[in-house]
């Protein structure tokens, strides 16, 4: 092609092998761009991780420790502080259904202000499109990444955007009797913290900690239980 440029074929594979000189030592330096930081940082999210862990697994051995000798409230109470320790979530919510309001309400709040927003953390328990609805209606633990998406925003309640809109991401885990809806457990992550994900162990581990509640839901509705 030297010719058809009009330029010195000497020329062009010297700028071709300066081209490849560059392109080596940018690839040889980038990745040690701030290495040190970057490492503690990953390091220190990892070891933060992993004692997250640790505490569910404690928090599900103390819940089936309890076993029967603890109520429904209490039950909850231990799964809420559970997750939102071993999650290291910004806030967590327990929610109840009661059925004769036909309403779901957050009984129990952990986090900075948690408690001032129990009052507004209500809502009616007909079925709505949303992805709380969702939730309860899958009986699955629905783990939301980015709340903020202008896509996600329609499955998105008023009650929540009203109250918990600083949220970056959340996780609701519903709490079902026989298919039925008895309440969820809410928890939230705002931007101080660094992007989460949840592992399959962690999604494991919540699943043990609701199981366990729900089971001691179903004991008190069937008092017979308790004595298999």
């Amino acid at each position: 092609f030297a010719p058809m440029l009009g330029v010195e074929p000497e020329r062009i594979l010297g700028a071709v092998d300066k081209a490849r000189l560059e392109a080596a030592t940018d690839l040889t330096i980038a990745p040690l761009a701030n290495p040190p930081e970057k490492r503690a940082k990953v390091d220190a999210v990892e070891r933060k991780r992993e004692a997250g862990n640790r505490i569910l697994m404690s928090g599900v051995a103390d819940m089936r420790d309890a076993g029967q000798g603890a109520s429904p409230g209490q039950m909850t109470a231990m799964a809420l502080e559970t997750m939102f320790k071993g999650l290291s979530c910004t806030r967590a919510f327990a929610f109840l259904r009661n059925r004769r309001d036909s309403k779901y309400q957050a009984r129990m709040g952990l986090g900075d202000g948690a408690k001032a927003l129990l009052p507004n953390l209500v809502f009616d328990d007909g079925y709505d499109a949303n992805v709380f609805h969702a939730a309860l209606a899958s009986d699955r633990v629905i783990f939301i990444e980015n709340a903020r998406d202008p896509k996600f925003a329609a499955k998105l309640p008023g009650w929540w955007r009203g109250t918990l809109s600083e949220a970056r991401c959340f996780v609701v885990i519903p709490l079902c009797l026989h298919g039925q809806p008895v309440g969820f457990v809410y928890g939230d992550w705002d931007d101080t913290f660094p992007t989460v994900h949840l592992s399959q162990a962690e999604f494991s581990l919540l699943n043990d900690l609701r199981a366990l509640v729900v089971r001691t839901v179903e004991r008190r509705a069937h008092p017979e239980l308790a004595s298999r």
